[in-house]
């Protein structure tokens, strides 16, 4: 049986656990710098896995939120000028009221029929001019618009606005807004008619502004709630419970300590057997 009385196997056993409870801290204390429970695979490959598709969920809500966001701001817009359209149109109906009237000339008659060209243009202005984003909203061409609000695929909602340009409002004779003519009392009787068409139009259009605006704002508030409920499954199992952290780090720290001490003493034997055998 051989004697070995150099051997320093008990100072590397300590220092090797030294070691290992150095990497522990150092990691510990990268955990609370970024507030992560998992900061690579390594810590929890499948935890990682199933918050990173998570918080790919609450981004996918997120933009979803804004694009419902932008459709009801569309909807909001076209119904504050579907609303200045209504009333345009209801005083070129006085307009055709007051010339119906045998009571006019037929000079009195053109002057009615000037102001109801101006409200014509005006109205031609609104049609021309409303817009979200540089598209035209009211010009008939903004139909069969389909936003993503939803984070899957095909959770869509359809918006379609119709034109308020007068050459595309029409009664069931399709006389058209725009051919208004109260210059007769004929033509004043008929112009009553394509006024009250032109109302009910815009007044469906002004409905379905209104419904569409009512439906977004209830995806929204289910988005939110996706949303905040979905990150919160993801901090459940990704973030750091830095109470539980803290405790984790004092630990470390005493035995650290404990092992540093062992180690010195591991030291300390070893140069003590070398100096009493040389």
């Amino acid at each position: 049986m051989s004697l070995r009385i150099n051997d320093n196997s008990g100072s590397a056993f300590s220092a090797y656990h030294l070691q290992k409870t150095d990497r522990a801290l150092s990691e510990s204390l990268t955990r609370l710098s970024i507030g992560k429970r998992i900061t690579k695979a390594a810590d929890d490959a499948a935890g990682m896995v199933i918050a990173h598709t998570l918080e790919s969920q609450a981004m996918g809500f997120g933009q979803a939120i804004q694009n419902a966001k932008d459709a009801a701001s569309i909807a909001q817009v076209a119904d504050g000028a579907l609303g200045q359209a209504a009333n345009i149109i209801q005083d070129i109906r006085a307009k055709a009221v007051q010339a119906a009237s045998a009571a006019q000339s037929p000079e009195s008659r053109q002057a009615i029929q000037a102001d109801i060209s101006k409200n014509l243009e005006s109205l031609k202005s609104i049609a021309d001019s409303t817009s979200f984003n540089g598209q035209a909203l009211l010009s008939g061409t903004f139909t069969g618009k389909e936003f993503q609000v939803g984070a899957s695929s095909g959770e869509v909602t359809e918006i379609s606005l119709g034109s308020l340009d007068p050459a595309m409002i029409s009664d069931d004779s399709s006389e058209t807004l725009a051919g208004i003519d109260v210059t007769t009392p004929e033509g004043a009787q008929a112009a009553i008619g394509i006024s009250d068409a032109a109302l009910e139009y815009i007044g469906r259009q002004q409905s379905q502004a209104g419904s569409t605006q009512n439906q977004l704002e209830s995806a929204i508030q289910n988005l939110t709630h996706s949303q905040i409920s979905t990150l919160a499954s993801a901090s459940e199992i990704e973030d750091l419970d830095y109470a539980e952290e803290s405790m984790e780090i004092n630990r470390i720290k005493l035995l650290s300590q404990a092992r540093a001490f062992a180690q010195a003493k591991a030291g300390d034997v070893a140069k003590h057997m070398v100096d009493l055998f040389g």
